[in-house]
C-alpha cells in the first residue's frame, strides 16, 4: 500500500511537472475563434484546458492545423465538442479544477498545456482519454468495463475513466458483477 502511494504521488507530480501555465485571450475572425498566448505564439493540432473565466474551472478546447477552436463536431481523435467548442461526454461538459499555480493573477484567461492529445489518466478521469479500460461510476464506486449494459444506465455525471483497477479497488471501487 505504501509502494503504491508513493508510485502514486510521483506519477501526480511528474503529470503536474509537464503542464505549463500560459495567459492568454480569445480572438476571433469571419473564419472562426483562437486562443492567443500572451507571447503571440497560438495552439495547434492540440488539445487545450482553458479557464476562460478565472472560475478555477477550465474546458478543454481542440484547435486545428490552422489554429482555430473546432466547434460542435468530431475531432481528428474522435472526441466530440459543442457548440462553443468545448469537450462534451453525452451531452455533459468536461473540465477539470486548475490549481492555484496554474492560474495567472488578472489573465484574462488561463490555459493549461496538457502534452497529451486529451487528458491522460492517474486514477480516474472525468475525461476519457486513450487507452482507458473501464468506466467507474464515482456515486456507487463500482468499475465496469466499456461493454457493460450498466454503463448504459449511469447518470452521465458520474462517468469516471481508468485503466487500472488495482488503483479502484485500493480505493474503495468494487467490480461491476455483471460484467466481471
Amino acid at each position: 500500500m505504501k509502494k503504491m502511494k508513493l508510485l502514486f504521488a510521483s506519477a501526480l507530480l511528474s503529470v503536474t511537472m509537464s503542464m505549463s501555465s500560459l495567459a492568454g485571450s480569445w480572438q476571433s475572425d469571419a473564419t472562426g475563434w483562437w486562443f492567443r498566448n500572451d507571447d503571440g505564439s497560438y495552439p495547434v493540432n492540440t488539445w487545450l484546458w482553458i479557464d476562460g473565466n478565472g472560475d478555477g474551472i477550465a474546458e478543454n478546447y481542440f484547435f486545428d492545423a490552422n489554429g482555430y477552436c473546432l466547434m460542435n463536431t468530431a475531432t481528428p481523435d474522435n472526441y466530440f465538442v459543442d457548440a462553443n467548442g468545448a469537450w462534451i461526454v453525452n451531452g455533459v461538459i468536461q473540465t477539470k479544477v486548475v490549481s492555484v499555480s496554474e492560474s495567472t493573477a488578472g489573465a484574462e484567461s488561463t490555459a493549461v498545456q496538457d502534452t497529451t492529445t486529451a487528458p491522460a489518466s492517474v486514477d480516474i478521469s472525468s475525461s476519457p482519454f486513450e487507452g482507458y479500460t473501464i468506466i467507474a461510476n464515482t456515486n456507487t464506486h463500482k468499475y465496469h468495463v466499456p461493454t457493460c449494459a450498466s454503463v448504459r444506465d449511469m447518470n452521465p455525471e458520474n462517468y469516471g475513466y481508468s485503466d487500472d483497477a488495482d488503483y479502484l479497488e485500493s480505493i474503495g471501487y468494487v467490480a461491476c458483477k455483471r460484467c466481471h
